[in-house]
């Protein structure tokens, strides 16, 4: 998001589109990265055992009624948090789709090209 004309010194390349951040040259070196937007995603967790971990951001949903199979499952209702990052001059671009304190899945876009097609064929089989 730097304009040309203002970037920073070690700034390797020009912004992204995607990129929101405002570079300073200042900036610690664990910080010079390309950062887009976030998403929200309102979700449905199924929770672990009784120490699972669960996000402070997280709203556990009241049980099932008794006898039901869904009185087994545990669930919260979450936002999780959908964006891109890439450090500056690297070549790998990431993807981290998150509830930003517990949970998180951060892989490369190839990977989520790849992990996408799956995702597709496992949801056609849970709308059966």
């Amino acid at each position: 998001m730097t304009a040309e004309h203002d970037r920073p010194t070690w700034q390797v390349e020009p912004c992204p589109d995607w990129c929101v951040v405002l570079h300073a040259q200042d900036d610690d070196v664990r910080d010079r990265a390309h950062v887009s937007s976030s998403m929200s995603v309102a979700s449905r967790q199924l929770l672990g055992g009784p120490g699972a971990a669960v996000s402070p951001f997280a709203e556990r949903e009241p049980s099932a009624a008794p006898g039901t199979p869904d009185a087994l499952d545990r669930t919260a209702a979450a936002e999780l948090a959908v964006c891109v990052h890439r450090r500056d001059g690297a070549r790998t671009t990431w993807v981290y789709v998150g509830d930003g304190a517990v949970q998180h899945l951060e892989l490369s876009a190839e990977s989520w090209y790849r992990l996408m097609p799956a995702l597709d064929r496992v949801l056609d089989l849970a709308r059966a």
